[in-house]
């Protein structure tokens, strides 16, 4: 499947993306968290290809995508990632997709429809809370431990958060590779990710909204209250745990994983 990846070049950066099933009407797009890339979809691919045009795609500095010219954390941005999906979107004429992000995807996932509700017909999170307060101070902390670590031994660090993203040996390969992918990359999109609210948007959600939570996922798990409040106010919402699943859970359980979307799909009038 890799020889089926393109780039697209778009204002800010070069962006690799892959599209399946080109030919089908729906639009489905994957969107990874920090650190990995589209290969952690390869799997979606192969499962929705046949009904759906499915889209996975590389975030800014993650895979084979490009760095833009000046490495700080503002260039990696949430809304810059965010735009850069746009003008894929833009691109390749795809005007709705059912969007499904993890990790750092789901919150982009937010900011797409909070700038851009049209482009959305329904949208699935997985690994991903919509609100986190560290600190500054803590968030600086954090990335500059990533800063540290992936200088002075990126190998022995980024196995060490591989073994602690997945329980099953073969995902934490996968995993690692992905990682090592990135290493430039997870320290400046980790800047971004320590204080943030989309509690507003999942408040005022009016498309129908997937949470999969999995059982193993204990870090996000435990600051999933907010999100879950937030998200009891709309009627067309629904939660749903994977058991035996964790950060990543469509490596994790794959199979259960494309049920679960499916079933949610197939309920969706576009």
């Amino acid at each position: 499947m890799d020889k089926q990846i393109k780039t697209f070049k778009g204002s800010g950066v070069e962006i690799e993306y892959l599209l399946t099933g080109e030919l089908n009407a729906e639009a489905v797009m994957f969107v990874h968290g920090a650190g990995t890339n589209l290969r952690q979809f390869f799997a979606q691919h192969e499962h929705f290809s046949d009904k759906y045009k499915t889209l996975s795609v590389s975030l800014r500095g993650h895979g084979l995508s490009g760095h833009p010219k000046v490495k700080c954390g503002e260039n990696y941005s949430l809304e810059k990632n965010r735009d850069d999906l746009i003008e894929l979107l833009e691109h390749l004429n795809i005007q709705k997709i059912h969007f499904v992000g993890n990790s750092a995807g789901g919150v982009i996932g937010f900011y797409l429809l909070k700038a851009r509700p049209d482009l959305l017909s329904s949208l699935t999170t997985f690994g991903t809370v919509g609100e986190l307060k560290y600190s500054t101070s803590m968030t600086r902390i954090i990335a500059g431990i990533d800063k540290a670590m992936l200088r002075w031994n990126p190998r022995r660090y980024l196995n060490f958060l591989s073994k602690n993203t997945s329980k099953y040996e073969s995902v934490q390969k996968e995993i690692f590779e992905m990682f090592m992918m990135s290493t430039e990359a997870i320290p400046y999109i980790r800047e971004n990710l320590g204080n943030y609210s989309c509690l507003d948007v999942i408040n005022r959600m009016t498309i129908p909204y997937l949470l999969i939570r999995g059982e193993q996922d204990k870090e996000i798990n435990s600051k999933l209250t907010s999100t879950l409040e937030a998200l009891a106010a709309n009627n067309k919402s629904r939660v749903v745990e994977i058991e035996k699943a964790g950060h990543i859970a469509n490596l994790d359980k794959s199979e259960e994983f494309n049920k679960i979307l499916a079933g949610f799909w197939s309920q969706i009038e576009v």
